[in-house]
């Protein structure tokens, strides 16, 4: 029985990472590996996974690795701009913002985190890796000398990265140097590396959608298309809310969870100023962010929840709002439902670039400006764009739902559901992962 040890990333929020590894994980064991996951306290401590082997990447000491005898002598990430109020969208151009962002500092802290991972690689004793924008898997494997197998995107594929394949908007921020703390064991192991995305390199690919849904280049060696990494048979849990009859299209809303933006509150606040006394039904979860008992009541046409059952909830939508996040984009796509994107940062925006290019959905800002941020880290300055001034466009929203719901968008939806189906129920991972 082969054992696979996965290593999605789990810094900044890591939910649909991990959601990715738990759904490949239960693959994996239905055709018979072994798999064991390695989690961050966050997720290790919420119970996922917990019917698999699992390891806790504990960081807890991290707050001492990272002092050093050269300046800065307590290394970190400190904004240089005055900013008066706290950004509702983020904006770069680069996978290289994740770096600094995950906390590799130094190539002290990069060598501490590789150890602890090490352990987990001498306890387990896997036969491969297999990472999800984990920026230490092909370091790992290269010290242990394992196969590396990468769960990646365009923005993030190795071969030929396209960040901004939407357009050049963000192209004048600069991005972080951020090989620099990665440099020293670069040079020792003899891995060359002249971009970010050179840290995620592997001896195989997993795409986890079409290629319609994920374009590449056209050579593409050693790279799958293995469909959705997440479960999209139609569910059929209740729904009270919009099983109540009613000639009203419907409208599910999910922005909270791991949307991670600010002004929380403000937001849902918004949507009611927005879809109140409107022609749709509207049930919106919060992600358990902001208490729904507050927003409810100040609209007869709709309903806040703190979390309910997004499948099921999609499934029976006519059109579905969200901030952007892979997972739930595969999800409208799998269960063939339109969507409008209301984003939080740029990766957000190129996923509802790509629901606008297949012709399914729409993309709209919901900030008033742009400033340039500058912030430094140990190795230099770089800029970011920060979107203020929190704005949700009554009429373009409308107008947008509109369009999608009352047009051919099901239809072209439905050619896309079937491949993506195809893709997953015809992944084989003892064919794919061979070695």
């Amino acid at each position: 029985m082969k054992k696979v040890l996965l290593l999605p990333s789990d810094h900044g929020g890591g939910r649909g990472h991990v959601s990715r590894a738990l759904y490949l994980a239960e693959k994996l064991r239905r055709h018979g590996f072994m798999p064991a996951l390695v989690l961050e306290k966050k997720h290790f401590n919420s119970g996922a996974g917990d019917m698999y082997e699992r390891y806790l990447l504990d960081t807890r000491w991290e707050r001492l690795v990272k002092y050093q005898w050269q300046r800065p002598f307590k290394p970190g990430l400190h904004l240089k701009t005055r900013l008066r109020e706290r950004p509702v969208y983020t904006a770069f151009n680069s996978l290289a913002y994740q770096i600094p962002r995950d906390g590799y500092w130094t190539p002290r802290l990069v060598r501490y985190r590789l150890n602890l991972l090490g352990k987990i690689v001498e306890k387990f004793k896997p036969d491969m890796l297999i990472g999800d924008t984990h920026m230490l898997t092909r370091l790992l494997g290269k010290k242990y000398d394992l196969p590396v197998v990468q769960v990646t995107r365009l923005q993030g594929y190795a071969p030929a990265p396209d960040f901004c394949w939407w357009g050049d908007q963000d192209s004048g921020y600069v991005a972080p140097d951020a090989l620099m703390p990665f440099k020293p064991l670069l040079r020792e192991m003899d891995i060359s590396a002249d971009r970010v995305e050179d840290l995620l390199r592997g001896d195989r690919y997993l795409i986890p959608a079409t290629a319609a849904v994920e374009p590449l280049p056209g050579d593409v060696t050693d790279t799958f298309y293995c469909g959705p990494f997440n479960v999209i048979a139609r569910p059929d849990r209740p729904i009270p809310f919009f099983d109540a009859p009613s000639d009203s299209p419907k409208i599910y809303i999910s922005i909270g969870g791991g949307a991670g933006r600010s002004r929380e509150k403000q937001f849902f606040e918004r949507l009611i100023g927005v879809f109140d006394k409107s022609d749709y039904r509207v049930l919106v979860s919060t992600g358990k962010r902001v208490k729904a008992q507050g927003l409810n009541g100040r609209s007869a046409n709709m309903l806040f929840t703190d979390w309910i059952h997004g499948p099921s909830a999609i499934a029976k939508s006519d059109a579905v709002i969200f901030h952007g996040g892979y997972g739930t984009l595969m999800e409208t796509l799998t269960l063939r439902r339109p969507a409008l994107v209301l984003p939080s940062h740029s990766e957000q925006w190129a996923n509802g670039k790509r629901l606008e290019q297949l012709g399914v959905g729409r993309v709209l800002p919901i900030w008033q400006r742009m400033e340039t941020l500058e912030l430094e880290w140990p190795f230099g300055r770089f800029t970011q764009g920060a979107g203020l001034g929190l704005h949700l466009d009554k009429e373009a929203m409308l107008s947008a739902l509109h369009d999608l719901i009352f047009s051919d968008t099901y239809e072209r939806l439905s050619r896309i559901a079937g491949p993506l189906r195809h893709e997953q129920e015809n992944f084989d991972p003892e064919k794919v992962l061979a070695f």
